[in-house]
């Protein structure tokens, strides 16, 4: 099994990769993920109209000039929610899952050296939940912190992981989200952590 320097470089002593394997591509307007980007948009709709709609109003209601600078500032934010969707799509792309003898753990291929991964111990895993993503695909939700999350926070929890922050900032992963990996592997991935973690798998349900 080829194992990148990316992934190699958090090993620790003793800790040997059993399976490694990537997220599988999407689009935004499939199935499985549309309604989580129409949602993003609608709210970025919502907030373009509140804020440039509402210094309009203000202005016009005052009678104070329109600057353009300030409307621009006003659309920056939804513009912003806008990409997101597009953004996060290209991170969890890059993301790279990987199941050891002691933990799982998402690490961020060609990110900043600095970026680590996140890491969930195989023994405070619990329970793993699998369900359908697209046509051929699965989700695993790594831990009951994840379970409360709506479908459309998925992504942001495959980036960033459940966790809670310390006092030192250091966070401890309470919750991790393998996204959209082919079915084949999803099976891998249950077979290697049923030794330590209740499977549920909704697919069957």
């Amino acid at each position: 099994m080829f194992i990148s320097k990316d992934v190699e470089k958090w090993l620790g002593e003793g800790e040997a990769v059993a399976w490694s394997g990537p997220p599988q591509p999407y689009r935004l307007l499939d199935e499985g993920h549309k309604t989580a980007t129409f949602i993003s948009w609608f709210w970025a709709a919502a907030w373009g109209l509140f804020l440039v709609g509402g210094y309009y109003a203000l202005c016009v209601s005052r009678d104070i000039e329109i600057k353009p600078a300030v409307m621009g500032i006003c659309a920056v934010i939804p513009l912003v929610m806008l990409w997101s969707p597009v953004g996060d799509k290209n991170r969890v792309k890059k993301l790279r899952y990987v199941i050891t003898n002691k933990r799982v753990l998402v690490v961020a291929e060609g990110g900043a050296s600095s970026d680590k991964p996140c890491a969930l111990p195989l023994t405070e895993i619990g329970t793993v939940r699998v369900e359908k993503a697209d046509e051929g695909t699965c989700t695993l939700r790594l831990g009951a912190s994840t379970f409360k999350a709506p479908a459309r926070k998925l992504v942001s929890l495959a980036i960033r992981g459940e966790f809670k922050s310390s006092d030192s900032n250091e966070k401890t992963y309470t919750g991790l989200v393998l996204y959209n990996i082919s079915d084949s592997d999803g099976a891998a991935v249950c077979g290697l952590l049923k030794s330590y973690v209740l499977i549920e798998d909704e697919r069957q349900q």
